[in-house]
């Protein structure tokens, strides 16, 4: 029989979530992992009277798994719902704004072309108060500078430096 089809009906983890698990614990104050150890010791007594079957060391490595998800790794992974009492459901609000504004953040134009048209600012900023337009502009960065950029993101962009730069 496989390791992992004795652990995981048991534990009710694959093998990479319990990783995820053992190195949540990793990064737990020490107070914590040690409560963590005597709930574990605790819980290895009631599995012991289910599944006399299971080895020692099994038994231990099972409850300690068992421990640590009751002690908060389901509820921060966002496994569930099982484990959550009902002030932690106040917690799962907080994180599904901090994850839907992540998304909002992560959304739009990546750093990459956003730094290298600001490298040549200069250039589009003389074009611009020569009176040249977004599109020729855009036009001209292909052109002479390689640079494959938006009419609208170098609007876009004009916008948030130039707008700074009046605040100045």
């Amino acid at each position: 029989m496989d390791i992992d089809d004795l652990l995981n009906p048991i534990t009710g983890l694959t093998a990479k979530e319990r990783k995820h698990l053992l190195s949540w614990v990793a990064s737990l104050a020490e107070e914590k992992i040690v409560g963590i150890f005597q709930t574990g010791v605790k819980k290895s007594f009631q599995l012991h009277k289910e599944r006399p079957d299971l080895p020692g060391r099994i038994n231990k490595y099972c409850t300690f798994i068992l421990a640590a998800r009751q002690s908060g790794w389901d509820t921060i992974k966002g496994k569930g719902y099982r484990v959550a009492q009902k002030e932690q459901y106040t917690d799962f609000i907080h994180l599904r704004r901090s994850k839907a504004a992540e998304l909002l953040l992560n959304r739009g134009r990546t750093p990459v072309i956003k730094r290298k048209v600001l490298a040549r600012w200069g250039v589009v900023k003389e074009l611009k108060v020569a009176g040249m337009g977004f599109r020729p502009i855009a036009e001209y960065l292909l052109k002479s500078h390689k640079l494959k950029v938006s009419p609208s993101y170098l609007m876009k962009l004009w916008h948030e430096v130039e707008e700074k730069n009046d605040c100045i």
